[in-house]
């Protein structure tokens, strides 16, 4: 993956992404990893475009990567302003 994001110094106002590191990181993981153009993709086997601003991924794909608990990336997703298509395996966020 290659490029850059714009990261707001607003974002340390932000009370949800600022209330521990872990929802720091979640949080930058998934601007990170996020299209920045409509992309297509498959999705439990059916092709799907991908708008700008979505990523596939899962709780435990995001904990392996980042070395959290898996519960507590459930519960930041959960508490953060993310719209999640289906809450359960792979999801497109």
């Amino acid at each position: 993956m290659e490029g850059w994001i714009k990261l707001h110094r607003k974002t340390l106002d932000n009370p949800i992404v600022m209330k521990d590191s872990a929802h720091f990181a979640v949080w930058a993981y998934l601007l990170l990893n996020a299209t920045h153009a409509e992309k297509q993709a498959i999705f439990k086997g059916k092709r799907i475009v991908l708008q700008p601003g979505q990523l596939i991924t899962g709780c435990i794909s995001i904990s392996d990567k980042l070395k959290l608990n898996e519960s507590k990336v459930r519960r930041v997703l959960n508490l953060s302003l993310i719209h999640i298509s289906e809450p359960t395996r792979r999801v497109v966020i």
